[in-house]
């Protein structure tokens, strides 16, 4: 059975940013982040969650696997901010979440009305959606677009 998680995405544009990538980046040392890679196995569902929106969730797709990103003074093995763009605020994103089977649901009017600056969190009851409800539905009447 898939374990939900729920990522903060900011304002959204880094993530639409890097989606036809499937990439997200996440700084592993805040404690969510460290429970999260803990945790997360392949197959679960990462439902993305715009800030300062009433918990607006904007996407879901599949958690595939993790990267650590590698950006070194004279070499990159790993895309830069720039490359993803990542650049329109500073961050310190060291490790990227990749995913598969994006949907986008920014048309689909469903808050989490979930308040907090936690950036990562597991799925539980103080969600106003019913995520393991709703997304076979999602599945079933949407079409995965792996961008934004």
């Amino acid at each position: 059975m898939s374990t939900h998680w729920l990522l903060r995405i900011g304002d959204g544009i880094h993530f639409n940013a890097s989606s036809s990538k499937c990439i997200w980046g996440i700084v592993s040392s805040i404690p969510a982040s460290k429970g999260f890679l803990k945790d997360v196995k392949a197959g679960d569902l990462l439902w993305f969650i715009k800030g300062a929106s009433k918990g607006q969730i904007v996407a879901v797709a599949t958690y595939t696997g993790i990267k650590e990103r590698i950006l070194g003074p004279l070499i990159e093995l790993t895309p830069t901010n720039k490359e993803l763009g990542w650049d329109r605020t500073e961050g310190e994103w060291d490790t990227e979440v990749h995913y598969k089977d994006l949907y986008n649901l920014t048309h689909c009017d469903l808050f989490s009305e979930i308040k907090g600056a936690c950036v990562i969190r597991h799925y539980n009851d103080k969600c106003k959606v019913d995520l393991p409800t709703e997304y076979p539905y999602i599945v079933r009447y949407s079409k995965i677009m792996n961008s934004m």
